[in-house]
């Protein structure tokens, strides 16, 4: 039996190797073709980029901590994606003079790597929760996810950022969930820290990092059965570590920024900023357009994003008009169909049973898809300007975690029902 585990166990490490391998060449190089958008591909947020190679030049020049270590040309985040890849180059290429070109592929890769340890992480708990099957779609799926394949090599977005909150707190729900214990401590720091590192690589889309980050707690709540006190609380305090981590790396941000403008022109430009992306403060000195941007309905934002106002899909040729139905008929259609046979069960006299293991997982993984949708569109809503100026970036939400969680609870549906169906055949045999 001994052997034949650890036959089983390297068999599984092979898999698991080749996996990673496949996945990193799809998001490096784009190995199997499967981008069919290549100005995308290969020309996707260069700009912004390029704010970070000018940081990694200066540093060359004039060290890491110049400009107080944020970018050169742009001071609107801590600019932790600078630094770090100003410490790449510099354990990279020692002795680079000026005009050495950057090693862009050996901090693109670190970006690959650290994205696909983070999303290995989330397959295997979806391994352990919901099976091979689950994991499985929810792998493939990301081959063709096209947007979150644009990002993750990008040195500006740093990607993983934006998927390490989640992953950090479903971390500690597994570790919890094996021990049977809370710590809530260790719940605050975590998202304290994830979050605060996030900002501190740009406030973009901080408010669907946030919900993405909740995710891991609803899940475990159906779970363990918490109740809504428990967690009620639970979800307070992460919430109260992220909105303090949002909130510190803005003071740092400030503090860095009052070096080099002093406190009321870093205050009075954070402000300036702000309202630019979010549309509800309007300064006079904004550009027409901008200022014609925040006097677009909501509704018409939202239908923008659901039509798909862009050359490129979200998931493969289909955009959102399919996936949200694609993800929401099956999990409605479930859920129903568990409220009606409770409710049938009572009305025949029949004792109120808890869920078993197999509802827990599936309502669990449709509340954690359902909620997921919520991050996109509290950016749609509270930066409203900048969702309407940048289609052509901010698709992105979509992808993290939403469209994996979609798959995820298809996925763990199919797998219920396909449950129901063995276990009525296998009744009607007896």
């Amino acid at each position: 039996m001994r052997i034949e585990r650890k036959v089983k166990n390297v068999l599984l490490g092979i898999l698991v190797c080749a996996a990673v391998l496949f996945l990193a060449e799809h998001l490096f190089h784009d190995r199997w073709g499967l981008q069919q958008y290549d100005s995308m591909w290969s020309k996707w947020q260069l700009d912004s980029e390029q704010w970070v190679v000018d940081k990694i030049i200066d540093a060359r020049i004039n060290g890491i901590g110049n400009y107080n270590g944020m970018m050169v040309e742009y001071q609107q985040q801590i600019g932790f994606a600078g630094m770090l890849f100003s410490v790449v180059d510099k354990l990279v290429n020692h002795n680079a003079e000026f005009t050495d070109p950057i090693p862009k592929d050996v901090m693109g890769g670190l970006n690959v790597l650290i994205f696909l340890i983070l999303f290995f992480v989330l397959l295997y708990w979806l391994y352990r929760e919901s099976g091979l099957f689950t994991a499985g779609v929810v792998y493939v799926s990301l081959l063709f996810t096209n947007w979150t394949a644009y990002s993750v090599r990008n040195i500006y977005w740093v990607t993983w950022t934006m998927l390490l909150p989640m992953i950090a707190l479903l971390i500690l729900m597994m570790w919890e969930d094996g021990r049977d214990k809370r710590k809530n401590g260790l719940l605050f720091v975590l998202s304290f820290a994830t979050i605060f590192l996030r900002s501190a690589c740009g406030y973009e889309f901080i408010s669907c990092v946030m919900v993405a980050m909740e995710l891991p707690l609803i899940y475990y709540a159906v779970k363990r059965a918490w109740g809504l006190k428990i967690y009620l609380k639970r979800a307070a305090i992460a919430g109260a570590g992220a909105l303090l981590g949002f909130a510190g790396a803005l003071f740092v941000n400030l503090a860095l920024m009052a070096g080099l403008k002093g406190w009321k022109g870093a205050v009075d430009y954070m402000i300036f900023i702000s309202a630019r992306r979010t549309g509800y403060i309007t300064l006079d000195s904004f550009d027409p357009d901008v200022v014609k941007a925040f006097d677009v309905p909501l509704f018409e934002v939202f239908k923008m994003y659901w039509t798909g106002d862009t050359d490129v899909p979200v998931f493969g040729n289909y955009g959102l008009s399919l996936l949200i139905p694609l993800f929401f008929v099956p999990a409605a259609v479930t859920l129903a169909a568990m409220l009606i046979r409770e409710k049938n069960r009572r009305k025949t006299g029949g004792l109120q049973l808890q869920m078993g293991a197999e509802e827990k997982k599936t309502v669990g993984l449709i509340l954690v898809m359902l909620v997921s949708l919520l991050g996109p569109v509290s950016w749609l809503v509270l930066a409203k300007g900048h969702a309407v100026h940048h289609p052509h970036i901010d698709y992105v939400i979509f992808g993290l975690p939403f469209t994996m969680m979609g798959f995820a609870s298809v996925a763990q549906i199919i797998k219920y029902w396909a449950k129901q169906v063995g276990d009525r055949y296998a009744a009607k045999k007896e």
